[in-house]
């Protein structure tokens, strides 16, 4: 009876994973949403530019002030901003999920695509937006979320107006 418990068990397991698969994408895109309207908000309180960055293949992001002081040197947090103190956060996305560039590999092929917090340098990020001081940004920004067992799925910001809309990858 247990070894058929654990039968079972092990033929659920990959079905129970992709059946989530879907509410990760979209909590992976909430995260996302999420951190564009805090770098809009305090790029227009601030008065100041505010960059939104990604580890590529990972699931680490990374929000402060699009000054060389936070993100120059390791685990730079603005020390010495002749505009103040910014606001620095870095966040992860959902386990499995992870930034991708149109055009480029295979997802990952594990749950563990993230980073532990702190633990990467500013060096390590690539710049996806930079929001000005007015909450725009100088050009269109497209992100793609991989996640392995489904398609991937592209998120898109208008730059002068900030609609965000999502779709898979190919479809227009």
């Amino acid at each position: 009876m247990t070894a058929l418990l654990g039968i079972v068990a092990a033929m659920a397991a990959p079905a129970i994973n992709t059946m989530y698969a879907h509410q990760r994408l979209d909590a992976a895109i909430d995260a996302v949403r999420g951190a564009w309207a805090t770098c809009r908000a305090k790029a227009t309180d601030e008065g100041r530019p505010y960059r939104f960055a990604v580890v590529l293949g990972k699931g680490n992001y990374r929000v402060a002030p699009d000054r060389e002081a936070y993100w120059g040197g390791e685990g730079a947090q603005g020390d010495g901003d002749p505009e103040g103190q910014g606001y620095v956060r870095e966040g992860t996305l959902p386990a499995g999920v992870t930034f991708a560039q149109p055009g480029g590999g295979a997802g990952s092929s594990t749950l563990e695509t993230t980073l532990p917090l702190g633990s990467t340098s500013p060096q390590e990020f690539s710049k996806v937006a930079v929001f000005d001081s007015d909450g725009t940004t100088g050009e269109d920004i497209e992100i793609l979320f991989q996640f392995r067992g489904t398609r991937p799925t592209v998120i898109h910001l208008r730059a002068l107006t900030g609609a965000i809309t999502v779709r898979p990858l190919g479809a227009n």
